[in-house]
């Protein structure tokens, strides 16, 4: 009988172990959206309500087109995904908190269910596409380890916060000091100094973030999105 020879036992075939990789870094897709689900309902509920019962400088800020635009900013840097799913998990947060809000209004407030489909529900629905797939990826890249993304992302949220104050106090000189204008310049501060670890970026962001700040507030008062 005729065997096989040749083939030594140093040259046998081995199984190939190869690691299992995922092509994006951080939680699971259904992890990202089921918590961008839940911080809408929480963002939409929570706004009406702190903006109905306790009005203030802080509660207005949150209930503007910039306070939530700084959530969707807040929630891709939370995260820790890349910038593709970072867009789409603001972008549905968004969305959820515009719903929930007329909704909580219904509720709690016996509002009229119309508002849920009204004129200014879809536009609201509209600012939170844009917005989310503006700054929810510029979020993750704040919080990446590239440095010149991290200072590029976190410029742009920079510049998001410093745009509407700088357009707030262009419309009202009295308000250049106080109140909102005064809120989102701390919160744009509190913004870099969340790179306080790496100082060459948030000088960067820093730097990038006041040419960035003059194109936002120009979109602002173009568009005639105001708090």
């Amino acid at each position: 009988m005729t065997r096989l020879v040749g083939m030594s036992t140093d040259h046998a075939l081995q199984p190939v172990l190869t690691e299992r990789t995922t092509p994006y870094a951080g939680p699971a897709t259904p992890v990202v959206l089921t918590a961008a689900v839940a911080a809408g309902v929480v963002l939409g509920v929570v706004d009406l309500w702190w903006s109905t019962y306790h009005p203030s400088a802080w509660s207005s800020v949150a209930n503007s087109c910039a306070g939530w635009a700084a959530c969707a900013f807040a929630l891709g840097a939370a995260l820790r995904v890349d910038a593709l799913r970072a867009a789409v998990a603001a972008v549905v947060m968004l969305a959820v908190a515009v719903e929930a809000y007329y909704l909580a209004e219904v509720v709690l407030q016996a509002g009229d269910r119309w508002i849920l489909t009204s004129p200014v529900a879809m536009e609201w629905l509209v600012l939170a596409g844009v917005a989310g797939a503006l700054y929810g990826p510029a979020g993750a890249w704040a919080a990446g380890r590239s440095p010149w993304r991290a200072a590029v992302g976190l410029a742009v949220g920079g510049s998001l916060l410093l745009g509407d104050a700088l357009q707030l106090a262009g419309r009202d000189l009295a308000l250049a000091g106080s109140g909102e204008p005064r809120v989102l310049v701390l919160l744009a501060l509190a913004m870099l100094a969340c790179s306080v670890r790496r100082p060459w970026v948030a000088v960067a962001a820093l730097v990038l973030s006041l040419p960035l700040s003059l194109v936002v507030a120009a979109a602002f008062v173009s568009t005639g999105v105001y708090m």
